[in-house]
């Protein structure tokens, strides 16, 4: 459990070595969601399959920050990326709210992409800067 002003929350970390084009699922919270992700050329696609009953609302890239990618050394060879995500599934008090981040490295000489998703899972009413339904 992950104590918070914003609820006690779950940490949810997966990592898989994927080839470019193909969608594989990286991350599942039984009952809850799945997500699913596809890396192809420069581009990171997230689906999330809803697989509870409530509704499934996700917020826009613009509605947070983009956090920079920053490299050092030979790490710039794996051409490292990241992206954010944030959703809610289900209305009123039983509201989970999920956050968090994908990460990618590119291994150019087996031909695949490490793809890590880190999420927290939250439940409770939803959060004031919640995304809009």
């Amino acid at each position: 459990m992950l104590p918070d002003a914003a609820g006690p929350g779950v940490l949810l970390s997966a990592t898989r070595e994927v080839e470019p084009g193909a969608r594989v699922m990286l991350v599942r919270a039984r009952g809850l969601f799945r997500l699913d992700v596809v890396v192809e050329g420069d581009t990171l696609r997230t689906v999330v399959r809803n697989l509870s009953a409530g509704e499934l609302r996700t917020a826009g890239a613009g509605d947070y920050g983009r956090l920079p990618t920053i490299a050092y050394g030979g790490a710039s060879a794996y051409d490292p990326g990241s992206a954010q995500l944030r959703f809610e599934l289900g209305s009123g008090d039983d509201v989970v709210r999920v956050a968090g981040t994908v990460a990618t490295l590119q291994f150019h000489e087996r031909g695949t992409v490490q793809v890590t998703g880190q999420l927290i899972v939250r439940s409770g009413p939803a959060a004031p800067d919640a995304p809009a339904s």
